[in-house]
């Protein structure tokens, strides 16, 4: 790359090197990608592991010109654009591949998944997405409970985020929501604070946490996926050769993030069926059962479509991948 850049792009997210075996993100690649096809006029200064700030300082920095880029989770985005809990509503894509298929196209470029962060000066990088792929619903060793049926969760204490769609959804259900900090998500699996989780295999097996689960059901209700963003205001400032280059860096990396992710979700699973974890995938009835208790065609969902995006949750659900099965 040329020695003195023209333009450059300060890009942090909060996961480190060491997670990448976990949590493949696309950002080193997307780096090598970005100076090479701008011919060394771009420099992009990549800052791992948090340093820069949490999932909910990030975009802000980049808002006011601290940062060009961040990556954050979908979930700790909806402050800056509700339309993304639309992609929250469970049983909304019947596998991952209709997931990733949708965030690639047309009908997601023109959506207010693109329009609503702009208003907010930031500017989505269509491509670069970090998905690890569906949360998975595990019960602690203490609990150690076989979770096939919404009614399985009668008793149980779950761990949710502060996503208001996962709360709703966990309230259309027997268990006991709680709101327990992701930092304090490990101790309180292992005391009992807590007796089960919904969380993607990535960043779970990055934390160690499943040194304290016993079972571990494939749910394929709602995705841990992550969105990188980038300051609209330098955004625009750029030349078109520039933003070429960082739109393809971004296709690319993708690509290969998602072959990477694919490969580390086989190791880790792996690793969890060693270490003697139940591992538990759905019949199709059970599948169903889940689906008509919970899922984004219940009544109960309406108001939440009416507020976030009604328009966009019928596109999605009308695409032939991303209807109910």
């Amino acid at each position: 790359r040329a020695a003195n850049p023209e333009f450059k792009m300060i890009f942090a997210d909060t996961f480190g090197e060491a997670t990448e075996k976990y949590v493949a993100t696309g950002i080193d690649l997307f780096k090598e990608l970005a100076e090479r096809y701008s011919g060394g006029r771009l420099l992009v200064d990549v800052y791992r592991g948090g340093t820069l700030g949490g999932q909910t300082e990030l975009p802000q920095k980049v808002q006011y010109g601290a940062g060009q880029a961040c990556q954050l989770s979908m979930q700790n985005f909806v402050p800056y654009a509700e339309a993304y809990n639309v992609l929250d509503f469970p049983f909304l894509f019947p596998t991952n591949e209709a997931f990733q298929t949708f965030l690639s196209s047309p009908t997601f470029l023109k959506s207010s998944l693109i329009s609503q962060p702009a208003s907010k000066g930031l500017d989505v990088l269509v491509g670069l997405w970090a998905n690890t792929g569906y949360r998975v619903f595990c019960t602690s060793k203490r609990a150690a409970r076989e979770v096939r049926v919404p009614q399985d969760l009668k008793g149980l204490k779950v761990r949710i985020t502060n996503s208001k769609v996962e709360q709703q959804a966990f309230k259309l259900t027997p268990a006991s929501p709680v709101s327990v900090a992701w930092s304090e998500t490990y101790l309180a699996m292992q005391q009992g604070t807590v007796d089960a989780l919904n969380v993607g295999l990535g960043p779970l097996t990055a934390n160690r946490i499943q040194e304290v689960i016993a079972t571990a059901t494939r749910l394929n209700m709602s995705f841990n996926a992550h969105v990188a963003v980038i300051s609209k205001k330098w955004h625009d400032s750029l030349p078109q050769a520039i933003k070429d280059a960082i739109e393809r860096a971004g296709r690319e990396s993708w690509t290969q993030q998602q072959k990477l992710q694919e490969e580390n979700n086989q190791r880790m699973w792996k690793e969890w069926e060693s270490l003697g974890i139940k591992i538990i995938d759905l019949k199709p009835e059970e599948r169903k059962k889940w689906i008509e208790e919970v899922g984004h065609q219940r009544p109960e969902w309406k108001p939440w479509k009416e507020r976030f995006g009604m328009q966009l949750y019928e596109q999605i659900a009308n695409l032939e991948h991303a209807r109910p099965r």
